[in-house]
């Protein structure tokens, strides 16, 4: 057989992501299996996800065989978990194709570009590093954050009009999925600008932010959105995008 088809044999048995073991068991007659690794690396079947973990990228008739974003995303980081819109996705909160992949982690991992997805990671310090757990994902195990944490990192980690207007969007009609004492418990982690963000958020949609409230630090001091943010709430001393209440 041909090194496709004893890829594709392998994929069948291991699925897409495998081991330089499984790459050593299946190459055995060959003596510098790291000079084979990277030539079936540069012809484009194998990517290197991190030191000893490959992955089979599609090969002829068996392209179908696919796994989940998810759990690539922790094989390339093994210490983090997929948050953003990728962990809203997951829990039925976002229904949009992504080509970015975004995750949590304690150690620093590279941007990495999978076939038409991009895999990112956020670096936190040890002590933002909660608010997930282990999901079963098409037949594997992922690691991934739960609603009230991704919801939050869009406004921390990656805060634009876009982002923003999602969290609004997503505490307006799932407000019966999302838990508002986790939420709360939560934001004592993350900065003022999201403490006050959320606090915001919740006046437009008339619920107690008293709890919100109490976790601000200076009540003296103003902060800002986004830099185009123009309209300002006295009781919050947040300059917000005056669209955002309008959506409400």
């Amino acid at each position: 057989m041909n090194d496709i088809q004893l890829l594709e044999q392998l994929l069948i048995k291991k699925g897409r992501i495998i081991t330089h073991s499984n790459l050593k068991s299946l190459f055995s007659n060959y003596k510098n299996l790291n000079n084979k690794i990277s030539l079936l690396i540069k012809k484009g079947w194998l990517v290197n996800l991190r030191k000893g973990q490959y992955y089979i990228t599609k090969l002829g008739s068996l392209g179908y065989i696919s796994t989940s974003h998810l759990i690539i995303s922790n094989s390339i980081g093994i210490k983090s978990f997929v948050s953003f819109e990728a962990a809203l996705k997951h829990h039925g909160l976002f229904d949009q194709g992504l080509k970015k992949i975004r995750a949590i982690s304690y150690q620093q991992y590279r941007q990495k570009k999978l076939e038409n997805t991009t895999y990112q990671y956020i670096t936190v310090k040890t002590d933002n590093y909660f608010g997930f757990k282990k999901e079963s994902v098409d037949g594997g195990i992922a690691i991934v954050a739960n609603k009230e944490r991704a919801l939050l990192d869009l406004i921390e980690y990656q805060r634009s009009i876009y982002s923003v207007s999602l969290v609004l969007e997503k505490l307006e009609n799932f407000s019966q999925e999302i838990d508002l004492k986790i939420l709360v418990k939560y934001l004592k982690e993350y900065s003022q600008v999201t403490i006050k963000t959320i606090g915001l958020f919740l006046d437009f949609m008339n619920i107690d932010s008293s709890q919100v409230f109490n976790l601000i630090n200076d009540s003296t001091s103003s902060s800002r959105l986004l830099s185009s943010s123009a309209t300002f709430s006295s009781k919050w001393r947040l300059y917000y995008d005056h669209i955002l209440k309008e959506w409400v």
